[in-house]
């Protein structure tokens, strides 16, 4: 795990949403959707629930 995916993860925990949280990091939503999904995979389950 990167310290970027830590920063990304945080974040999103903080703003709730993919959006504010790309512009606040000034990264895409493609980039924070790929950052959560190395993290469910290294930890072997879902991040995130709906």
């Amino acid at each position: 795990m990167e310290l970027r995916d830590i920063e990304i993860f945080l974040t999103l925990a903080q703003e709730l949403h993919f959006g504010r949280m790309a512009e606040r990091l000034h990264v895409s939503v493609a980039a924070v959707s790929k950052a959560i999904k190395k993290q469910e995979r290294s930890h072997r389950r879902r991040a995130l629930r709906p």
